[in-house]
């Protein structure tokens, strides 16, 4: 009998504790790959930027405390190869954000590879990010001497510099970020997308293609310009006069201009309308026998006059 109890009591307590299960393997705390490497040559510096991990691939948080190894060097047979000859560079960040610059004289006129490797605390890690190629070349001459003048609904930009190409940057007094407008293969560029009254600054850079990359120069200083509308209208091209039987009907080509705003007609010199938005009118005011010379101008939103056209002349029999 106190067998029984004894098994059926052992039962009992049993049934009572949960199963634990056999124990977990401990974590590797091994850091997330860099995916965003991103390397450019600009000036006389080698700029890299890349995103340091803040998970394991367990999706644990790291402490921001990992080894981050940066290294550059020329390429080799594979991998483990080319980080034994790369050099290490030092990695500053702000939060997870790595910005690194590298003088690049030492590698004028080569290729290099960039990568990085980031370490956890246990000391795994992802291995290499994929790699970044540069071919470096000679730094490429800052722009010098950014002026802007006025143009016909337009900006003119000059400056000094030798380099194939130049990209071209604008942005307006309330952006924060610059636009790139275009690029040319001369030191000069006109804006055409402008407005009068509005200030812009410019920037302006010099670029040259290595290998699948533009290298790239410090941008130049910026120039803070407010275009102002100083250029006519077209002079009015095409005028006629047609006689009627109490009346001389002129018509003219009409202006194209952005900003014109209307016409002015002259008879014998002197103007006899004005405000005519359309290019045509009929003067009234005329007599059977009389020779009349007649002129038309345009002008724009600025008030800026055209010269007046070639003349044109009627008589009514």
């Amino acid at each position: 009998m106190r067998a029984i109890w004894f098994a059926a009591a052992s039962s009992v307590l049993m049934a009572g504790c949960g199963y634990i299960g056999d124990p977990l393997p401990p974590a590797l705390r091994r850091p997330l790959g860099v995916t965003d490497l991103a390397a450019v040559q600009r000036g006389s510096n080698l700029i890299i930027q890349f995103s340091i991990p803040t998970t394991t691939t367990e999706d644990l948080p790291l402490r921001g405390n990992e080894d981050v190894e940066l290294r550059i060097g020329p390429p080799e047979p594979d991998a483990a190869a080319w980080a034994r000859n790369a050099e290490r560079e030092r990695v500053t960040a702000t939060g997870n954000a790595a910005h690194v610059e590298v003088p690049a004289s030492k590698w004028y006129g080569k290729t290099v590879n960039v990568a990085v490797n980031v370490h956890g605390p246990t000391g795994h890690t992802m291995g290499w990010s994929p790699f970044v190629s540069l071919e470096v070349i000679p730094a490429l001459p800052k722009p010098e001497a950014l002026a802007a003048s006025d143009a016909p609904d337009a900006v003119s930009l000059e400056w000094h510099a030798g380099a194939p190409e130049f990209r071209i940057f604008r942005k307006l007094p309330d952006e924060t970020d610059w636009t790139l407008l275009g690029t040319s293969t001369k030191p000069s560029y006109t804006d055409g997308t402008i407005e009068y009254g509005k200030t812009y600054h410019y920037m302006v850079q010099s670029i040259e293609k290595a290998g699948t990359a533009y290298a790239e120069s410090e941008l130049s200083d910026a120039k803070t310009f407010k275009p102002v509308d100083r250029f006519p209208p077209a002079v009015p091209a095409g005028l006629s006069a047609v006689p009627g039987s109490r009346n001389i009907e002129l018509v003219w080509e009409r202006n194209t201009e952005k900003d014109f705003a209307s016409y002015r007609v002259f008879r014998d010199g002197r103007q006899i309308a004005e405000g005519l938005t359309a290019p045509a009118f009929s003067d009234r005011d005329v007599k059977p026998g009389t020779k009349y010379r007649y002129q038309v101008s345009a002008l724009d939103n600025a008030g800026n006059e055209s010269a007046r056209s070639a003349e044109a002349e009627a008589v009514i029999p």
